[in-house]
């Protein structure tokens, strides 16, 4: 998934096979050592995954008092573990948080359907093969003009906060 990213231009740290929202993924989180750090000092480095407190670190009115977000969101790969079908469903569900991609084993996994439809939702397509990807379909980039921040997309980088937070060899990308 690292070389998927990279094709795709997608600078920041990839954390593997993420189970959220019912689905899983890998995600490219970009983090922010400064906000890290801010946590660390006021005693609040550890993930809340309160919906209510979430939602009042939120308000406007709080920015400088309550937490700031320690990762943003670059990209959400979608890998194919059952179909590219069901890679593609995974992908459009996070149109509306970041940037998505499907990334296939190879070229030959890439039917023409399959194209057409993640063009038209907007989803990248990268083909790994042994030694490199390529992207095959660009996507496109950031999150959909539509789609507005909520309180998910605050859950969402607190569980990735969690995850880099948790595990030894992404941890370091915090600092």
């Amino acid at each position: 998934m690292e070389r998927a990213a990279e094709a795709l231009g997608w600078s920041g740290v990839v954390v593997p096979d993420v189970l959220l929202l019912g689905t899983h993924v890998s995600v490219v989180v970009i983090p922010d050592a400064a906000a890290h750090e801010w946590r660390l000092e006021n005693q609040c480095a550890e993930p809340l995954l309160d919906p209510d407190s979430l939602a009042m670190w939120e308000w406007p009115q709080g920015r400088g008092l309550f937490p700031p977000s320690a990762v943003s969101i670059q990209g959400v790969l979608a890998g194919v573990e059952r179909s590219p079908r069901n890679a593609l469903s995974t992908a459009r569900k996070w149109r509306g948080f970041a940037a998505t991609a499907v990334a296939l084993p190879s070229v030959a996994a890439a039917g023409r359907d399959l194209l057409l439809e993640c063009s038209y939702s907007g989803v990248a397509v990268v083909c790994e093969d042994q030694d490199e990807a390529k992207v095959i379909q660009p996507g496109h980039a950031g999150r959909l003009a539509t789609a507005r921040r909520t309180t998910v997309d605050r859950w969402i980088e607190e569980k990735l906060y969690g995850r880099l937070v948790a595990d030894a060899e992404l941890a370091d990308a915090l600092l």
